[in-house]
């Protein structure tokens, strides 16, 4: 298994090409069925990993440790809050104090876009983006693709709707790549104030309420609303957004074949009924467990240039 994708880092979707999205889904799916099976991995065995996150995370963070574990590597997990950067000690010196260690892969989660490119220019390790700002979080497009597949065989052709809280979301932007690169037709539907301030940056049609949506998706994609990245008045209240965009188990009752997603955390009752969960298909947890198997293909993969 000496192939791998055709940069030594994961910094953007944009990085990916067709190709690298097929390889990785085929690393995650031997992942998948060999663990099925008790093998166990030796793909990172005497390379360290840091998982350097400097905004919250649950899901991201405990698959990504999860899939370094199971590919026995040597973990370091570094938390922003307790490190030196609260004595103003610079990303960059952070960044090169970790490496002095012997760390040679970095997840790296920020909340400012485009920290990650920075430092891959400033190191000879490899940096993998879980998450810069409102900018891309590759590993949860790959992840939400992965499910898809899985669930329809293929996404060639799939109607795709994304709702929400567009403008903010990384989610939303490294989908967009991935989706229309495995030919996917993607639309959009949220308010006017939560969708993308220039002219449709990305050529993305706007479908008018979440009726029409319904009635012409496959997917359903649901963003959360990211208040804590807001300016006020974005949004007159969390019910008058419920009211217009709200995925419910009564509007999607009319189209029992669509499928619901939700990178998470989903606030139930704002963005989806909480009786979506329990919804067929409703593929959020499905989404949990294809992150772990799509993150240990990444760092598999990856790991190749640290091997030759």
């Amino acid at each position: 298994m000496n192939k791998t994708i055709s940069k030594p880092f994961l910094l953007s979707s944009e990085d990916l090409t067709k190709e690298d999205l097929e390889l990785i889904f085929k690393r995650a799916d031997f992942f998948q069925t060999s663990y099925k099976q008790g093998d166990k991995f030796d793909d990172l065995k005497g390379i360290s990993v840091a998982l350097a996150f400097f905004e919250n995370s649950t899901r991201t963070k405990l698959s990504f440790e999860i899939a370094a574990k199971r590919l026995s590597a040597e973990i370091m997990s570094f938390t922003a809050s307790t490190s030196s950067l609260a004595k103003g000690e610079s990303l960059l010196d952070t960044l090169k104090t970790i490496e002095a260690m012997g760390v040679q892969i970095y997840v790296i989660r920020h909340g400012s876009s485009g920290a990650q490119q920075f430092l891959q220019r400033n190191t000879s390790g490899i940096i993998l983006n879980a998450g810069d700002g409102k900018h891309e979080h590759p590993t949860q497009a790959l992840l939400d693709n992965y499910t898809l597949l899985k669930h329809f065989g293929t996404i060639e052709g799939l109607k795709i709707t994304i709702v929400g809280d567009i403008f903010h979301s990384r989610v939303a932007r490294s989908n967009i790549n991935v989706m229309r690169t495995l030919g996917a037709e993607v639309k959009f539907l949220g308010p006017g104030t939560l969708l993308p301030r220039r002219l449709n940056p990305w050529n993305v049609e706007q479908i008018d309420s979440i009726e029409d949506a319904i009635d012409w998706s496959d997917v359903i994609l649901v963003l959360r609303l990211q208040k804590e990245r807001m300016n006020s008045g974005l949004l007159p209240s969390n019910d008058e957004f419920s009211d217009f965009y709200g995925v419910t188990l009564k509007r999607i009752s009319r189209r029992p074949g669509i499928v619901v997603m939700h990178p998470g955390p989903v606030n139930y009752g704002v963005e989806l009924d909480y009786a979506i969960s329990s919804y067929p298909n409703c593929l959020i947890q499905t989404q949990v467990t294809s992150g772990v198997f799509i993150r240990m293909a990444v760092l598999s993969l990856l790991s190749e240039y640290l091997k030759n």
